[in-house]
């Protein structure tokens, strides 16, 4: 299954968009209705149950998943890329392009940090 991905709440609207247009699905919870809600028991179940890769910069979060298998994935974005959209987009289309959503379950990855 091809790689669809949640935006938690403190990622940046021009990614999505960019990402749409080249055809990856990017659900975000601000458009969901989803906004000022719990990492560990409201979106990961959220991204877990709608099969969605929950993308995100939230390390303390990230590092926590990674203690469980139990959702889709998740994509820890590095802050030294926060304010490099291009470099987001870049990031997120490569990992698009090299998993799907089979390989990726139950997994933590970290992006951007190099």
């Amino acid at each position: 299954m091809t790689i669809r991905f949640y935006f938690d709440e403190h990622m940046q609207r021009p990614v999505a968009k960019a990402l749409i247009q080249k055809g990856i699905e990017v659900i975000r919870a601000v458009d969901v209705g989803m906004e000022a809600k719990d990492d560990d028991r409201e979106h990961l179940p959220y991204a877990t149950k709608n099969q969605l890769v929950l993308v995100t910069f939230d390390r303390p979060f990230a590092g926590r998943t990674m203690s469980r298998n139990d959702h889709a994935g998740l994509i820890c974005l590095s802050e030294k890329i926060r304010n490099d959209i291009g470099e987001i987009i870049r990031a997120l289309t490569e990992f698009a392009e090299l998993y799907d959503m089979d390989d990726v379950k139950g997994q933590v990855f970290w992006l951007g940090s190099s």
